[in-house]
C-alpha cells in the first residue's frame, strides 16, 4: 500500500472554532499544527476542546491526517492527544510528534525513519587505495575505508566527501559508485544502507588523519588489497567487500556509473537530485 509522503506545504485557514493560529496543509491533505501550544499547558480543558473541534473540521473537509508536535515542556498535553486517538509517531531531539489518521481503513501515513545511510570513500591514487585503521570500539585496530553516516539533508556525494575530509583532511572528487549494500536489523533494528564511492585524490600531501577516530593510514596497491587484509586478520565480510572493490577497479570497464547532480522542480519546489546512470 502506498504511503503518503509529506513534502510540500501551503497555508490554509480553518474556521475560528478550532482557533489554532498557525495551521499548514501538505500536498496530501494532511493538517499540521504549528501554533505555540504553551498557552494550553495550564488550560488542558481548552486544548482538549480545540483538538476535538479540529478533528471534526478536518473530517468534514475530507483531510487525511493531523500532525502535532509537543516539546519537552508541553508533554503534559500528550494524554489528551492519546485520548483523542493520536499516536506517537517519532522523536527528534526535544520534540515528540503525534499523528492521527482520519480516513477509513488502515493508516497510510509514513512510519518513522526506517533506514540509516552510510557512505565510504575508496580513495585511489597511483593505483593504490587508501586504508585507515580504526582507533575505537569493537573495530579498534581494523583496517577499512574512511566514511560514516549521512547528516540530515545531506546528499550521498556531499556526505562521502565530508567524511573523507574529516577523517583524512584530503580533498577528493567523486568518480564512480563501486558498491551498494543493504542490511536489515542493524542498529536500533533498522535497515542499514551503505554506498561506497570511488574517489580521486586531488592532493595526498595534505593527508592528516583524525587522531580521535583513527590510528594509522596506508596506501595499499590495488593488486595487493586482499593479501594485505588477510595478513591483518580482517573478517570475511570485510575481505569480500574489498574483493568486489578490487574487481571493479582492475576490470576492463572501470567506469560503472555516470553521476549527475542537478536541481529539478518537484511539486512547486526546487529539489536536489543525484542521478546514477549505468554506463553502456
Amino acid at each position: 500500500m502506498k504511503k503518503l509522503m509529506s513534502t510540500v506545504f501551503f497555508t490554509h485557514s480553518f474556521s475560528k472554532i478550532s482557533n489554532f493560529d498557525v495551521i499548514i496543509m501538505d500536498s496530501f491533505k494532511g493538517c499540521h499544527i504549528k501554533s505555540n501550544l504553551n498557552q494550553y499547558i495550564n488550560n488542558p480543558t481548552l486544548f482538549k476542546q480545540k483538538i476535538i473541534n479540529l478533528i471534526g473540521e478536518n473530517k468534514s473537509s475530507n483531510n487525511t491526517a493531523i500532525w502535532i508536535e509537543l516539546k519537552n515542556d508541553q508533554l503534559r498535553l500528550a494524554p489528551i492527544l492519546i485520548e483523542q486517538g493520536f499516536q506517537m509517531h517519532r522523536v527528534a531531539g526535544t520534540v515528540l510528534k503525534f499523528s492521527k489518521w482520519l480516513l477509513e481503513g488502515e493508516s497510510r501515513l509514513p512510519s518513522q525513519a526506517t533506514h540509516f545511510i552510510g557512505v565510504g570513500g575508496i580513495v585511489v591514487k597511483d593505483n593504490c587505495v587508501l586504508l585507515v585503521q580504526e582507533k575505537n570500539g569493537h573495530r579498534m585496530g581494523a583496517w577499512g575505508t574512511p566514511g560514516g553516516l549521512l547528516d540530515l539533508k545531506e546528499s550521498l556525494i556531499q556526505g562521502v566527501l565530508r567524511e573523507v575530509k574529516e577523517e583524512t583532511n584530503l580533498d577528493c572528487q567523486v568518480e564512480d559508485v563501486l558498491y551498494f549494500r543493504e542490511m536489515h536489523d542493524a542498529r536500533y533494528e533498522k535497515t542499514d544502507m551503505y554506498f561506497a564511492f570511488q574517489l580521486k585524490c586531488l592532493d595526498d600531501k595534505q593527508i592528516k588523519i583524525c587522531d580521535q577516530e583513527l590510528m594509522d593510514y596506508r596506501w595499499v596497491p590495488i593488486a595487493e588489497l586482499l593479501d594485505f587484509l588477510k595478513k591483518e586478520g580482517q573478517k570475511p565480510h570485510v575481505i569480500n567487500f574489498y574483493k568486489s572493490v578490487q574487481e571493479r577497479l582492475i576490470g576492463e570497464d572501470k567506469k560503472y556509473m555516470k553521476i549527475e547532480e542537478r536541481e529539478e522542480m518537484y511539486q512547486g519546489q526546487m529539489k536536489y537530485y543525484a542521478v546514477f546512470k549505468p554506463r553502456f
